[in-house]
Formats: C-alpha cells, sequence, structure tokens
C-alpha cells in the first residue's frame, strides 16, 4: 500500500509540477512563482460587423395538397430592433423544392457586440403555420467567420406522429460575419445600418 501511496504522490508532484509549463503552452496563463495566474481576456476592439439573412429554403411546407406557401421573415436584433423581409409585413409565394434568394445584409453597430458576440432572433412566419423563431448566439466573432442553417425541427414532429409526408421541412441560412476576418471585396456596400 506503501508503495502506491508513493508512486501517487510522484505522480501528483510530476503533474503540479507540468502544469505551470502545460498552461503557459497553451496560452492559458503565465506562472508566477510557480503559480498560476488567472488568464484575463485580451480587449477586443471594435469592428464592423454584418449578418446577411442569404436564403429561404422550402423543401415542403406539409401540405402536400397545396403546394405554394406565403412566407416572411422577421428578424429581431440586440436593441429591438425588427426587421421583416420582404418588407411591411408583407408575404411572397414559395413553392414545394425552392429556395427563395434573400441576400438582404444589415450591420451592426459596435454597441450591440458583447464579450466579443451578440444574440439575434429569426422568425420564419407562414401563413397557416406557427413556427418557434430561431435563436443565434453569436461567440468570439473577432475570431473567425460564421454560416449558421435553422430548420424546422423534425424530430419534433416525428414524435408527435406526422406522416412524413406532412412534415413541414424548411429553413434558413445565415451568415456572419466581420471586417477582420473579411476581404475587403466581402464588405458590403448596399447593407442596412442598424441603429
Amino acid at each position: 500500500m506503501k508503495e502506491i501511496a508513493t508512486v501517487g504522490s510522484a505522480l501528483l508532484l510530476a503533474m503540479l509540477i507540468s502544469l505551470p509549463a502545460y498552461a503557459e503552452q497553451q496560452g492559458l496563463a503565465k506562472p508566477v512563482d510557480g503559480v498560476i495566474a488567472a488568464s484575463v481576456k485580451k480587449e477586443v476592439k471594435p469592428y464592423r460587423t454584418f449578418i446577411t439573412i442569404q436564403r429561404y429554403n422550402m423543401e415542403s411546407n406539409g401540405e402536400p395538397s397545396t403546394p405554394i406557401s406565403n412566407v416572411r421573415i422577421e428578424i429581431r436584433f440586440p436593441n429591438g430592433n425588427k426587421f421583416e423581409l420582404p418588407g411591411n409585413s408583407q408575404f411572397w409565394p414559395i413553392g414545394n423544392g425552392q429556395v427563395q434568394e434573400i441576400n438582404r445584409t444589415f450591420e451592426l453597430p459596435w454597441q450591440y457586440v458583447q464579450n466579443d458576440g451578440f444574440k439575434f432572433q429569426i422568425q420564419m412566419i407562414r401563413k397557416g403555420s406557427e413556427f418557434l423563431p430561431c435563436q443565434f448566439d453569436v461567440a468570439t466573432l473577432s475570431e473567425f467567420n460564421r454560416s449558421y442553417v435553422c430548420h424546422t425541427d423534425l424530430g419534433w414532429q416525428a414524435n408527435q406522429r406526422t406522416a412524413p409526408e406532412n412534415m413541414d421541412k424548411e429553413g434558413i441560412q445565415v451568415r456572419v460575419y466581420s471586417d477582420l476576418n473579411s476581404t475587403p471585396k466581402e464588405i458590403p456596400n448596399d447593407s442596412l445600418a442598424l441603429k
């Protein structure tokens, strides 16, 4: 039993000795007198932030006898700003198996970005149906651009015993990006500036 305790103590001592070096190597913290100090988040300087609503994909509206739907999108931003696409509470028609290209870009003011990220939501609205909004939580935006796809919840519909031909299968594709990780050519000239 004493040998096991000695081996365990040796392993613990080896871990304690190598922990500061490992932490420094990983960029987590710098050891001071063998003690690891808490890492401090680096300050992120202001950058331009964009959200592009790229497309609406209607694979199936779940109504085989009525393959054409009237849809719109409602976007809510961090300060409560709300935008509707195509606009003014209008709807656009879209058929099963079709994609509606939207490519509408919004530029967020720097005040919207908190701790290098922000939240927003998109609500798909279709006459005769009700969907929960897509919630987006963007983090560490200064590090990389990203794209999101939000679909209707097929798993939930299957649990409700919805027949496959009656399932709603639609979604929205969104791109979130900054000027830090984009080429000048990727920065839009026609974005809608939010206030």
